[in-house]
């Protein structure tokens, strides 16, 4: 009982945290004027800086640091692959016996995951019951590892910048921690879906924000940033979708859609870290 408490403490606080960034970086909504993204630029620096967010909009061009914090998964590993068949191969076996399979690539190998947790007692815990039906998994750390940034362009952009990247590298976390929750029947899956589609409405709008904000001509940063957050929207569909097949069908489906935006935080750190 305790460690759902704190679970749903830190819910709690991530959670406020979040929607102060959004807040703060969309508090002049959708009336602004349209910019431009030709003075935009994002570099990334060796080493983190931390620059508060102000509240501020204007077109002042500035430069601000900012940093991604290290994000940390416990993924339930059924198999690791020399070729992306294989893993298909591997991944359809568990989807056919009802796990949300999915396949990432590591380099020149490519992981199955049937699950993922943000706590790693929790994952420890499935994996543990997993073993005593004679299903063997491995226990995977998947981290998306700290990033700091040089951002230049207007203040306004900036803070929609910052709060995209917030919004998004936190989503999957908190899918996982729905997840947790409606397994330990803290949520009603009614709750859950409820919490999914709020997430799709900030999603929705910081997109309108940042197309706002840059106008036409994107930078490639925010342009991925968008791609992700307007993805989130046919994932909350799935989600709905699954929720009219059972809470089991809920939970692998939400599992399924954590794994997917993880894995594509963690593409977007590397390409970050190499532009």
């Amino acid at each position: 009982m305790r460690r759902m408490e704190r679970r749903m403490y830190r819910v709690r606080k991530r959670r406020r945290v979040i929607a102060s960034v959004i807040v703060v970086a969309l508090a002049a909504g959708v009336l602004l004027l349209r910019g431009s993204g030709d003075d935009f630029s994002a570099l990334h620096l060796p080493q983190p800086t931390v620059t508060p967010v102000t509240s501020d909009f204007d077109r002042t061009v500035e430069t601000r640091e900012i940093t991604l914090p290290t994000q940390t998964l416990y993924a339930l590993q059924t198999g690791i692959f020399s070729s992306a068949e294989a893993a298909e191969g591997k991944k359809d076996e568990y989807s056919d016996r009802g796990a949300p399979g999915f396949v990432v690539r590591d380099g020149d190998k490519w992981r199955v995951f049937i699950a993922c947790y943000d706590q790693k007692e929790d994952a420890a815990a499935v994996r543990d019951r997993l073993a005593s039906q004679q299903v063997e998994t491995y226990l995977y750390t998947w981290t998306c590892k700290e990033i700091a940034l040089r951002l230049s362009g207007m203040a306004g952009q900036l803070d929609v910048a910052q709060a995209g990247c917030t919004l998004l590298s936190q989503a999957p976390m908190r899918l996982c921690q729905e997840v947790a929750l409606l397994e330990a029947g803290q949520y009603t899956p009614e709750e859950a879906v409820q919490q999914v589609d709020h997430l799709a409405q900030e999603m929705a709008l910081w997109a309108q924000t940042a197309k706002d904000r840059f106008g036409a001509k994107v930078p490639e940063m925010i342009a991925q940033l968008l791609t992700r957050a307007e993805a989130w929207q046919q994932a909350a569909k799935k989600i709905n979708a699954a929720a009219g097949e059972g809470t089991r069908a809920l939970c692998a489906e939400m599992k399924s859609q954590a794994i997917s935006f993880f894995a594509g935080e963690a593409a977007f750190r590397i390409w970050l870290e190499q532009m």
